[in-house]
């Protein structure tokens, strides 16, 4: 039997929760797909399950079966304090919590987006992401907004990850 746990009706995909902190208070607990960047062409649908393994994604634009990784490079069980330098401009406080989440979790990259990656086209990483998935004109959310999101996670991505990436074969 396979582990159940939060998951979004819609898509199947896996939830996390997020806590909110703000000086040491808890502020509450939020729920999100677990991806880079809350999907912008539907909503999360929160329910329990099975989540449905998705297949390996780049983590920058979406496309299938990327071949390089990227590690973190900061272990938060190593020390009580560390900082990260994180563009929060325009970004609500889940955002800013996703965002910070994604520095704990390894990135997947297609060959295309790692030579951006190496190169640090940051505006062209986010243009990729939106020409490959556009933000459809019937959801809540517009492009400014994901182009914030995606920033921010960029953001945190360039900040803990400044070192070459191994191939994804050797997950």
């Amino acid at each position: 039997m396979e582990e159940i746990g939060f998951m979004c009706a819609r898509c199947g995909g896996e939830v996390h929760d997020v806590t909110h902190n703000r000086e040491g208070s808890l502020d509450g607990v939020g729920y999100r797909h677990n991806r880079r960047v809350e999907p912008w062409d539907h909503e999360l649908e929160l329910a329990v399950g099975e989540p449905s393994p998705g297949e390996p994604a780049c983590d920058f634009c979406g496309a299938d079966g990327p071949t390089w990784l990227y590690y973190p490079t900061l272990d938060p069980e190593d020390t009580d304090m560390f900082e990260v330098e994180l563009d929060t401009t325009h970004l609500s406080d889940d955002d800013t919590a996703v965002a910070v989440l994604n520095m704990l979790y390894p990135w997947y990259a297609c060959d295309t987006c790692s030579v951006l990656v190496a190169d640090r086209q940051v505006d062209v990483l986010i243009s990729r992401a939106l020409e490959r998935t556009p933000v459809p004109e019937d959801v809540d959310v517009d492009e400014d907004t994901v182009r914030a999101r995606l920033r921010g996670s960029l953001s945190v991505f360039f900040t803990t990850r400044p070192g070459r990436p191994q191939p994804s074969r050797a997950v």
